[in-house]
């Protein structure tokens, strides 16, 4: 598992070959790009009026200068 560079977690218990852990390697690491890529969409931001934006929408609003 070093050599191929994938961590040795329980996650990968029972699995013998090469092509089965480089599978599940690529698969853990697509949930996780996917985990960050929401993590925009859970943090708020409130404008002065009281305005609830996710983060994205209210840098866009910012940078625009409507906020």
């Amino acid at each position: 598992m070093r050599r191929l560079g994938i961590p040795n977690t329980r996650q990968f218990h029972g699995i013998a070959s090469i092509n089965e852990a480089q599978g599940l390697w690529e698969r853990i690491q697509q949930e996780n790009k996917k985990e960050v890529a929401n993590a925009d969409t859970f943090e708020e931001y409130e404008d002065s009026e009281g305005n609830v934006f996710n983060k994205k929408t209210y840098m866009d609003l910012k940078r625009q200068g409507l906020i």
